[in-house]
C-alpha cells in the first residue's frame, strides 16, 4: 500500500504545480500584452509582432479559462484523493523534507490529537517520520494494555523523486483484531488437543487397569469411570460440531419460536442437575406468548448452558433465578445465580472457546469451556446479544436479549 499512497500524492502534488505554473504563465503573458509584444511561446523564435487590443483580450480569455480549468481540475482531484484517503482504514501522515505535517486523513488525525493511551501511536509516528526523512524504511508495533486492549502497526518511509527525498510518508494499522484472531487459533488448537488428550489419556490406563485386574467389581467401577470419560469426549465433539454450525450461520433457521416454551423446556432440562447440587431454580416469565423467528434447537441450548453454568457454580443451598421479559422491539432472558461470581479480569473473556475461570472445577463437572461461546454464537445469529454483570463471591447475571419484531407476535 505504500508505493501507491506515495504515488497518489506525487500525482496530487504534480497536478497542484501545474496550476501554479499556469498561473505563473499567464502572469508573464499579461506583462507581455501591456509591453505590446507578442506572448505565444510558439513564437518566441520569430521577430516579435503587435496584437490589437480586441485580440489581446480574447487571447487573455482563452489563456484565463485554461487557467480556470487547470484549476478546477486540480481541486477535484485533491478532493478526490482526500476523500480517498479518509475512506481508508489505515492511518496516513505525510510530511515535508523539513518535518512539518502537510497532509493527514482522518483516522491518523484522531490517533496524532489523542491525549490517552493512543498518545504512544502518536510518538510513534513522529518517531519514525523523524527516521524515514533520513532515509531508513522502518516498521515498529505499538501495544495498548489498557482495556480494552488494542494494537497497531507503524510503517514509515522516505517520498522519494529522482533520488530526492521530498519528505516522508507513515501508515498506522489497527492490528488488534488480527492479533485476537491468531490468538483464539492458536488457543483453539491448544485446546482441542488437550481437551481430547485428558479424557483419551484416562481411557487408555483405564483400559490398562481394567485388563489387569479381572474381579468383577474392580471391573464395574473401572467401567463406570471409562463411561465418564467418553461422555466428556462425545459432548466435546458435540460442542465443537454445533460451534462449526453456528459460526457459518446455518443453523439460524426461520421457523416461529415460542420463547417462553423454549425457556421452560430448558428449566426442566437443568432440574435433575439443580437437586443434585441442592440448588433451587425459580422461573418468572412476566410476558405473554413471545414468538420470533429462529432455531428453538439453538435458543433451547443456549439457555440450557446459562442454567448449566448458574447451577455448576453455585454452592449448595444457592438460588438461580430465571426471567423472561417483553419489551417495546426485545425479549429478554436473565438467569442469576447467587454463586462464586466472576473476577472484574475475567468478565472480557468468559465467551472465548474453551475459556474457564477454574479449569479445576469445570473439569470435575464435566466442562467443555464451550458453553458461553455457544449462547454468544446463539444470540448473534439470531441478531441478538448476550452480557454480564457479576461481582466476585455475589452471583452473576447473563442477559440474552433478542430482537422482536411486533407484527410476527400472535
Amino acid at each position: 500500500m505504500m508505493p501507491l499512497v506515495i504515488g497518489v500524492l506525487l500525482v496530487a502534488g504534480g497536478a497542484i504545480a501545474g496550476v501554479a505554473l499556469e498561473r505563473l504563465r499567464l502572469r508573464r503573458w499579461l506583462k507581455a500584452v501591456a509591453g505590446s509584444r507578442n506572448p505565444d511561446p510558439a513564437d518566441a523564435a520569430g521577430p516579435p509582432r503587435r496584437l490589437s487590443v480586441r485580440g489581446a483580450v480574447a487571447d487573455a480569455h482563452r489563456r484565463a479559462g485554461i487557467a480556470d480549468d487547470a484549476r478546477l481540475s486540480a481541486e477535484t482531484a485533491e478532493q478526490r484523493i482526500v476523500a480517498s484517503l479518509d475512506a481508508l482504514q489505515s492511518g496516513l501522515v505525510l510530511c515535508d523534507r523539513s518535518g512539518r505535517v502537510v497532509a493527514r486523513n482522518t483516522v491518523a488525525t484522531v490517533l496524532l490529537e489523542a491525549r490517552h493511551g493512543e498518545a504512544l501511536v502518536a510518538g510513534a509516528i513522529k518517531d519514525l517520520l523523524e527516521r524515514a526523512r533520513a532515509g531508513e524504511r522502518v516498521t515498529t508495533s505499538v501495544d495498548l494494555h489498557a482495556e480494552p486492549r488494542r494494537s497497531y502497526e507503524v510503517k514509515a518511509g522516505p517520498v522519494e523523486r529522482g533520488g530526492e527525498v521530498l519528505g516522508a510518508v507513515a501508515l498506522v494499522r489497527d492490528t488488534t483484531e488480527q492479533h485476537r484472531i491468531e490468538s483464539v487459533r492458536r488457543d483453539f488448537v491448544a485446546n482441542v488437543s488437550h481437551e481430547l488428550k485428558t479424557p483419551i489419556g484416562a481411557l487408555s490406563l483405564l483400559a490398562d487397569s481394567l485388563a489387569a485386574d479381572p474381579d468383577p467389581e474392580v471391573a464395574a467401577h473401572l467401567g463406570g469411570r471409562m463411561q465418564f470419560e467418553i461422555q466428556r469426549v462425545a459432548n466435546t465433539i458435540d460442542d465443537l460440531l454445533t460451534l462449526a454450525m453456528l459460526e457459518d450461520e446455518s443453523g439460524r433457521g426461520v421457523e416461529p419460536v415460542d420463547v417462553g416454551a423454549v425457556v421452560a423446556a430448558a428449566v426442566d432440562r437443568i432440574s435433575e442437575t439443580a437437586e443434585q447440587g441442592a440448588v433451587e431454580v425459580r422461573l418468572s416469565n412476566r410476558s405473554d406468548a413471545v414468538w420470533l423467528p429462529g432455531s428453538r434447537l439453538h435458543l433451547e441450548s443456549a439457555v440450557f448452558n446459562l442454567l448449566d453454568n448458574a447451577v455448576k457454580f453455585s454452592e449448595p443451598g444457592g438460588r438461580v433465578d430465571v426471567v423472561v421479559e417483553a419489551a417495546v422491539g426485545a425479549l429478554t432472558v436473565s438467569v442469576a445465580d447467587t454463586g462464586i461470581g466472576i473476577p472484574a479480569a475475567e468478565q472480557s473473556r468468559i465467551f472465548e472457546r474453551f475459556y474457564r475461570i477454574d479449569r479445576a472445577r469445570s473439569r470435575s463437572t464435566g466442562g467443555t469451556g464451550l458453553g458461553l461461546s455457544i449462547v454468544r454464537h446463539v444470540a448473534l445469529n439470531h441478531g441478538g446479544d448476550v452480557s454480564v454483570a457479576s461481582r466476585e463471591g455475589l452471583g452473576a447475571k447473563f442477559t440474552l436479549t433478542l430482537p422482536l419484531d411486533p407484527e410476527e407476535q400472535p
